[in-house]
């Protein structure tokens, strides 16, 4: 399959790349590892008629840690980069792990944090060849107004499917959005939009530029397990991640977060962990956390694996697994047990 004509450019800052987007509005794309949107070109989902190289850009494949402000990593930190860090790997455990969920090695390589995080939803009757596409009227996300998921539905129902951004939910980070007025920073749960036709909140103009993940608390431990057919390559057919934190060494729960992938058109934080704090993680507590997500998760009959209902009834299995195994991984200094 050949690539759309388009131009491409490569701006050294990041001034002139967030100019070089939002003159060009829709007309334009940025770029970074590719590993998702090279795909979408040579399917024709997407045709910009210009590329905007943010591999150039400086400063933004660090990675810093500090005591006081906790990790900083650069959007275009590369996922293998990530998982390799010896500070993530010390006090981000699970962030490391799921980085190493992420397709296979090669796409690792190439894959940033910042486009993971940014990664368009999925859809069968959307991520297909233009051929096959032929066989049907154009759905909402390419311009129509039908969806073949939702009968009826007046929007797009496309999943998102991303392992890092669910991780990222569970220890509260904050994403640094700059545009040529300048820069904000907002919490995680904020960037995501919830429409299947755009999964986020960016922008034309706008880049992605870092990630802020504050310092573990004490007494803390986490896990992240996913649910696919493949041990690589394939995206998550539902993600599950946790984050808990103890009271001392002891069994009452001082805070919990948890959050899902692939089961919405958004990955899901539970708000209802809030209930636990305070209390006894016990079996009875634990089910009924489940049962929360449970009921937050949505799986939809848009991918060619496994059926949604089956999806859903292995939501209440992977949570009870997640819990189980972040209590076990629990240290004093909040890194590796």
């Amino acid at each position: 399959m050949k690539l759309p004509e388009f131009e491409y450019v490569e701006p050294k800052t990041v001034r002139k790349a967030c100019q070089l987007l939002k003159e060009h509005g829709d007309k334009a794309h940025a770029i970074a590892g590719g590993t998702d949107l090279m795909m979408a070109l040579k399917n024709r989902l997407k045709v910009p008629e210009m590329l905007v190289d943010l591999g150039k850009l400086p400063h933004l494949n660090r990675i810093s840690y500090a005591d006081k402000e906790g990790l900083k990593v650069g959007a275009l930190v590369s996922l293998r980069q990530l998982a390799g860090s010896a500070v993530v790997k010390e006090k981000y455990p699970i962030l490391s792990r799921a980085a190493l969920d992420v397709g296979n090695v090669q796409l690792q390589a190439m894959g940033t944090l910042g486009g993971n995080l940014c990664q368009d939803s999925l859809c069968l009757y959307y991520n297909r060849s233009s051929m096959l596409r032929q066989m049907l009227k154009p759905c909402h996300k390419l311009g129509g107004d039908v969806c073949h998921v939702v009968s009826r539905s007046k929007t797009c129902w496309a999943t998102y499917s991303g392992d890092i951004a669910p991780v990222m939910l569970v220890f509260q980070a904050k994403v640094k959005i700059v545009d040529p007025e300048g820069e904000k920073i907002i919490p995680l749960n904020k960037f995501y939009s919830g429409d299947g036709k755009r999964p986020n909140i960016i922008k034309p103009g706008q880049i992605l530029t870092e990630i802020q993940v504050p310092v573990p608390s004490p007494y803390s431990g986490g896990a992240y397990l996913k649910l696919r057919l493949r041990k690589t390559i394939d995206y998550p057919l539902l993600g599950v991640a946790v984050n808990l934190t103890m009271e001392s060494a002891g069994e009452i729960c001082k805070h919990a977060a948890l959050a899902l992938t692939a089961v919405e058109r958004a990955p899901v934080l539970i708000e209802e962990t809030g209930e636990f704090e305070g209390k006894k993680l016990n079996g009875e507590a634990i089910e009924k956390l489940a049962e929360a997500a449970y009921r937050h998760a949505h799986p939809l009959n848009n991918i060619c694996e496994l059926t949604p209902q089956y999806r859903k009834d292995l939501v209440k299995v992977y949570v009870k697994l997640a819990v189980q195994q972040a209590l076990q991984r629990l240290t004093k200094g909040g890194g590796v047990a």
